[in-house]
């Protein structure tokens, strides 16, 4: 397919390089645009035509002891990005994905909660009066529709989970429906509850499974007043008064979301500083602009926790736990293949090979992203 240059405002004979949280350009329909001689822009078909698998005869068929040349367990930011670099490579690829695609990052978190923080900067900047002065603005009292937010939030993460299961239909990548279960070396089982598993077998498999909110024991959660970031990202409602437990990144976007939209916010965090792990000067900045308020209904015991003793009680309208996230591996079938996780993480080397319980590698198992836990971040896995 060609097109005239004067289409498009690039000429440059690299492809585009654009990133968002890890993700491909794929991930937002664009395609890999290239110049010829002649000075035409041409659509890169590649991984689009008849492929010989690597690993395969000429005829472009698996082996027969094979049904793939890779199996990839997640269909998140890095499962997507193994399948397309595979079939780049020319391997018969399939993904294995018991939700929706995208994973954590484009359905549960970076995609609808920076789509929340760009509503919640564009408050802050209609509720300053000597900012709209500056700029010469009158702006009567901001006010906000929070199912629209809500919608806005659903519909960008909706729109980049439909490209990235296209691009991977497009390039020939099967998506099989259903929870991957590893049943033996080179061997997976998927199928969804209530229906006939299949078994599946490939030259190497990926896991890719991610991660999870993590809940403390004691913590129960109702997914109404006692939420997690995966509640909160739906804005189901605003409440006036929200304890948020734990302060890292997690719970200090989502103070950001909810202050800009009129919550008061009052975090609880275990260790002596907000935001640990971070800056100390960063730290203590959230300190001043997050003061602690006194509140209503959903009951929070706080507790010392060095000694233990009881401290405090708090009744607030909502606690949001965001006290971190924990690999999600249940199930995933490792003890077939004498793999034991350490605190529910994947032991991988640095090439991120599974390691098992003997400390020998297991051949052609691969893990990574959150699940191995090296770097629980989108553009890491």
């Amino acid at each position: 397919t060609t097109v005239p240059t004067t289409n498009y405002a690039f000429h440059s004979q690299s492809p585009i390089n654009l990133r968002f949280c890890g993700l491909r350009r794929e991930a937002f329909g664009i395609s890999i645009l290239t110049r010829s001689s002649s000075g035409r822009v041409r659509l890169s078909t590649r991984g689009r035509s008849k492929r010989t698998s690597a690993s395969t005869g000429n005829n472009g068929t698996p082996p027969k002891s094979f049904d793939y040349d890779l199996i990839i367990i997640g269909a998140g930011v890095g499962g997507h990005g193994a399948a397309l670099h595979a079939v780049e490579k020319g391997l018969k690829t399939a993904i294995i994905e018991g939700d929706v695609v995208g994973g954590t990052c484009v359905n549960r978190g970076c995609v609808p909660s920076k789509a929340l923080l760009a509503v919640s900067g564009r408050m802050r900047e209609l509720q300053s009066e000597h900012h709209m002065k500056a700029l010469g603005l009158q702006v009567s009292a901001a006010g906000y529709d929070r199912q629209g937010v809500a919608d806005h939030a659903n519909n960008l993460a909706s729109k980049i989970r439909s490209n990235l299961t296209n691009s991977m239909k497009a390039l020939g990548v099967d998506i099989l429906t259903g929870f991957g279960t590893i049943v033996g070396p080179q061997k997976v089982k998927y199928g969804k509850v209530g229906f006939t598993d299949n078994v599946v077998t490939a030259k190497d498999i990926i896991i890719a499974t991610g991660s999870v909110p993590f809940v403390p024991k004691g913590i129960e959660v109702d997914g109404k007043t006692v939420i997690t970031s995966d509640h909160a990202l739906k804005l189901e409602f605003v409440p006036d008064w929200i304890a948020i437990v734990g302060s890292g990144y997690i719970g200090l976007e989502f103070s950001d979301v909810y202050t800009a939209l009129g919550s008061e916010v009052t975090f609880i965090e275990a260790l002596d500083q907000l935001m640990p792990g971070f800056d100390p000067e960063i730290s203590k900045l959230a300190q001043r602009i997050t003061p602690a308020r006194d509140g209503k209904p959903v009951i929070v015991e706080l507790t010392d926790a060095k000694t233990k003793e009881h401290k405090d009680t708090l009744e607030v309208d909502a606690a949001l736990i965001a006290t971190g996230r924990a690999p999600f591996t249940y199930g995933l079938g490792l003890e077939n293949i004498n793999v034991v996780t350490q605190r529910g993480f994947v032991p991988v080397d640095e090439r991120m090979r599974v390691i098992d319980a003997n400390g020998n590698l297991v051949p052609h198992l691969y893990c990574i992203g959150d699940a191995n836990g090296k770097m629980m971040l989108a553009h890491a896995a």
